[in-house]
């Protein structure tokens, strides 16, 4: 929506781009600002920051709009100034300087449903000429689920090139109640390697690596350091953000920011720790921005933005680690039935299925609306279906069925699938494989691409089948794996299943 005096600027209407500035270089932008929106469940992560320097393949600033101006926990934090960013009442304001040498873009889209209002603009001054020790400006926002236990480690950031570092901003969510007053949960071992050197800093405990002692207790912000937001209910939520300007992080080849707690004794060694996390429990889920400065205008490539309901939640933990398919298939409880067409939701009971967004998938829908928006819809036709989508780039959904297969009757692996043709019509592809495992080894069939057609109907509804005579008398896993993939690139990579059934071979 647009100011009345300038009517004929872009506005940030539901599934668009917006230019705030495209500017000619050498130049240097000294301050962002833009508004902060009424609803920010929605927009806080709605709507992201892109910014890219120079013409490059690649932007240097990929992150939602609330993260990188340290609103976290989806736009939870009180307002506060730093010299950096500012959450000031009802905007946001950014003064880190982003030099460049020829062009400059600065772009708003909204991964919304909804038409939002924002007014934002650029302030910016030329350079006599361009100076190549000045350094481009980058910032990432990545997610990530783990299970807290004696040997984690989990390495949130890592840059290839020469460059340095100069701030960081976490928004860690838990549901586990040994965790829910950030104690504990936050003292793993801050280990940050350097050019082929392990640990050339290490912060010996996260509450540390912010400038704070025992633990995170009540809000504060600071200069360069700040908690502006403790929440200490079900969930518990916490945003914090430090700055390294004053020191800047120096790296000539590569930077890698891991946090470890295998270190962590006195309280691993805990019995109800150990307990717990037999039990399932001890996830936290980290959302973390890095800021840092880069020799090239394109010396990051950015994990994909998960779809808009995946950010706006809390991805507490999934049911099973799908990285550990031995656990997967061992877990996975017999079926009774050959055939599952997920008539009812719980049909969804009758598989293992790990690997989605906590929070959003899996789910089960009776009729496909006929809508576009996260979580999407299958194409029409069909009715009682399984939804997924792989938790990132690097995790794939899996479906695990357990079934005895009969020893007279030779049975084939029938399939029903379909991917969303409402979001972006025709670029939700996604890639689909079928393992078999006998109790000995998984074997795979060939991985293909389900494309979901681009205008929704019924004849994009796909049928796969799959021999399964070797497997005649056995017991087996039927896997069926979801991953991010395809010719058209990364777009929504949801599945629909309406059938995943053994059924007689057909003749």
């Amino acid at each position: 929506m647009n100011p009345p005096r300038y009517q004929e600027l872009p506005s940030l209407d539901a599934g668009q781009r917006m230019v705030v500035a495209d500017l000619k270089g050498p130049g240097i932008i000294r301050h962002l600002h833009t508004c902060r929106h009424q609803n920010p469940d929605l927009y806080a992560r709605g709507i992201v920051l892109e910014i890219t320097f120079d013409d490059a393949s690649e932007p240097a600033v990929l992150c939602p709009l609330a993260d990188f101006f340290g609103d976290g926990c989806n736009g939870k934090s009180m307002d506060f100034s730093a010299p950096l960013i500012e959450c000031a009442p009802w905007s946001y304001n950014c003064y880190f300087p982003m030099p460049f040498a020829k062009r400059a873009r600065v772009v708003l889209h909204n991964d919304t449903p909804q038409d939002a209002m924002n007014y934002s603009y650029v302030e910016w001054e030329p350079l006599p000429q361009w100076n190549p020790a000045l350094g481009y400006f980058h910032a990432t926002w990545r997610r990530t689920a783990f299970q807290l236990t004696k040997d984690t480690r989990v390495t949130l950031f890592k840059a290839l090139g020469e460059g340095h570092l100069v701030g960081r901003q976490f928004s860690v969510v838990t549901d586990e109640p040994l965790f829910r007053d950030f104690g504990f949960v936050m003292e793993g071992n801050n280990e940050v390697d350097i050019d082929g050197r392990e640990r050339a800093l290490d912060y010996l405990g996260t509450e540390d690596s912010f400038t704070f002692s025992w633990g995170f207790q009540t809000p504060f912000v600071g200069l360069r350091a700040g908690m502006p937001f403790i929440g200490k209910g079900t969930p518990a939520m916490l945003s914090i953000y430090r700055f390294h300007d004053h020191l800047p992080i120096r790296f000539a080849r590569e930077l890698t920011w891991s946090i470890n707690w295998s270190q962590e004794r006195m309280f691993t060694s805990r019995p109800e720790w150990a307990e717990r996390a037999q039990a399932g429990g001890c996830w936290v889920d980290y959302a973390a921005v890095f800021y840092w400065y880069q020799a090239e205008a394109a010396g990051y490539r950015h994990e994909p933005l998960p779809p808009l309901a995946s950010r706006r939640v809390a991805m507490l933990h999934p049911n099973l680690d799908p990285a550990n398919l031995d656990q997967v298939l061992r877990s996975t409880p017999l079926d009774s039935q050959l055939a599952n067409r997920f008539d009812q939701r719980e049909d969804l009971d009758r598989c293992r299925i790990v690997g989605c967004y906590g929070g959003t998938h899996p789910f089960w829908i009776d009729v496909p609306e006929a809508k576009g928006g996260h979580p999407g819809n299958p194409n029409p036709g069909r009715r009682g279906i399984l939804a997924v989508h792989a938790q990132s780039e690097a995790v794939p959904c899996y479906v695990v069925r357990k079934v005895a297969l009969p020893a007279q009757t030779s049975c084939e692996l029938r399939l029903a699938v379909s991917g969303d043709p409402y979001e972006q019509p025709g670029k939700s592809d996604f890639l689909l494989a079928v393992g078999m495992h006998d109790g000995q080894s998984l074997n795979w069939f060939p991985t293909e691409t389900i494309n979901p057609g681009s205008q929704p109907g019924d004849e994009n509804w796909q049928t796969r089948t799959y021999a399964l005579k070797p497997y005649a008398g056995k017991t087996v896993c039927l896997v069926v794996k979801v991953a991010y993939g395809g010719p058209l690139g990364v777009c929504n990579e949801e599945a629909f299943f309406d059938e995943i059934s053994v059924i007689p071979q057909t003749p």
